[in-house]
């Protein structure tokens, strides 16, 4: 039976002989953001001081 670890080892051999890695390392690929998300990320910030704006509002003629 034929093991498929001779080719491997002899990339491994190769590679230790050239004084070379056989594999380069990559730095890890960072997600991107899909687009459009700062400017809903800005909506919803104003709808939120809005809702603040007229929640305090409510809550100051509920008190007087």
């Amino acid at each position: 039976m034929h093991s498929l670890n001779y080719a491997v080892m002899g990339n491994v051999v190769a590679a230790e002989r050239a004084g070379r890695p056989s594999v380069f390392a990559q730095p890890p690929q960072h997600p991107q953001r899909p687009p459009g998300v700062p400017m809903r990320a800005r909506a919803a910030f104003a709808a939120g001081r809005l809702a603040k704006a007229l929640d305090r509002e409510m809550a100051r003629r509920a008190v007087a």
